[in-house]
């Protein structure tokens, strides 16, 4: 028989003609005859009609060929709607970019549903915009603020709100240059004092060791570091920053009279403004002296080699903010490893 010259549908053809006709033998026809005489044939028959039983129990079958066992479902799927698996929860860095807006608006006049001289309803994010009259009267008094933030950082220093560890919005305040220079002074008495003169709220040293060691701490830690090295160039950048962010707000006035007429154009006006903001106010944490740049550049000697600057800011426990850098921000990882990538450039202060 030659493979090459067969018809594969006439062989098929056949097949199924010669199963038909085997079907019809009357000898076959006991599986489907209850009266059959037959002696399989009845048993045959139970059986059959037994399968097709809805309450015959059910077991999986097993393969014909032995395989791999660990490529074998032994457990049934679950089968889930699309929409439950496919649409992913909101990314978390979008959650913590906005905790970190929110906090970079709360340290400067300007957002636009930001209102800092409040007491209560800091953050309103139902206010009327529709209103030209409103639009423009709020840019022009974060303006006037800021430019009197400006005065107050060369004094004692510009008030600010900020998010506390407990979720509660609290005011607190910038160390303006005036404060810094009287900061030091403080500093060095106490110093030159062993303690015997403490500024407010500090322990008091006790003992001769604990008196010297106070000494050497207050006088060129606290005031020749924290207070001029650190201190003076921030609150340096602090007024400059006061400057800087009037002039936005003034020129936010002028989209606000014009396209924010439109609902569209007061969305897009918010959206640019309150954003150029708050990355005016990473650049001038980011630089040298500024307020990000104490704290990934700061150090804590007790950790050991944790306590080393970077390695400090970015080891700090997320949730801590008792310290003084971190005491006016929500310590979020985003914000850690913002804030310290400027820091690993070759800057020095």
């Amino acid at each position: 028989m030659d493979i090459r010259n067969t018809n594969n549908s006439q062989i098929i053809t056949e097949s199924f003609i010669k199963g038909m006709a085997k079907d019809n033998n009357p000898t076959l026809l006991a599986l489907n005859n209850k009266s059959a005489k037959l002696p399989f044939g009845r048993v045959l028959n139970n059986e059959l009609g037994g399968a097709n039983s809805l309450h015959t129990l059910r077991r999986p079958a097993k393969h014909f060929m032995p395989l791999n066992n660990s490529r074998i479902n032994r457990y049934p799927e679950t089968l889930f709607k699309s929409k439950d698996v496919n649409n992913p929860s909101k990314s978390s860095i979008i959650e913590q970019y906005k905790t970190y807006k929110e906090d970079q608006l709360l340290s400067n006049p300007g957002g636009d549903n930001f209102f800092l001289s409040k007491t209560g309803e800091v953050i309103d994010n139902n206010y009327d915009h529709s209103r030209i009259t409103k639009r423009v009267g709020k840019d022009l008094s974060d303006a006037g603020n800021n430019l009197l933030n400006a005065v107050k950082d060369l004094g004692i220093g510009a008030k600010i709100k900020y998010v506390d560890k407990h979720g509660n919005i609290q005011d607190g305040r910038k160390v303006g240059l005036a404060g810094t220079f009287a900061n030091f002074f403080k500093d060095v008495a106490s110093g030159l004092s062993f303690g015997l003169y403490s500024p407010e709220g500090e322990v008091t040293p006790q003992g001769g060791a604990g008196r010297v060691k106070h000494m050497f701490k207050k006088i060129f830690k606290d005031a020749l570091v924290g207070d001029i090295i650190k201190g003076v160039p921030k609150s340096a950048i602090h007024i400059g920053e006061d400057i800087m962010f009037a002039g936005l707000n003034a020129i936010e006035a002028v989209p606000d009279a014009t396209i924010g007429n439109f609902k569209a154009g007061r969305k897009v006006t918010t959206a640019v403004f309150d954003n150029t903001q708050v990355v005016m106010d990473f650049i001038t944490d980011a630089i040298p002296g500024g307020d990000a740049s104490a704290r990934t550049r700061s150090f804590a000697l007790a950790k050991g080699l944790k306590g080393l600057p970077i390695i400090n800011n970015l080891t700090t426990p997320g949730k801590k903010q008792d310290e003084t850098d971190w005491r006016y921000v929500r310590n979020t990882s985003f914000r850690k490893v913002i804030e310290t990538i400027p820091s690993l450039m070759p800057f020095t202060i």
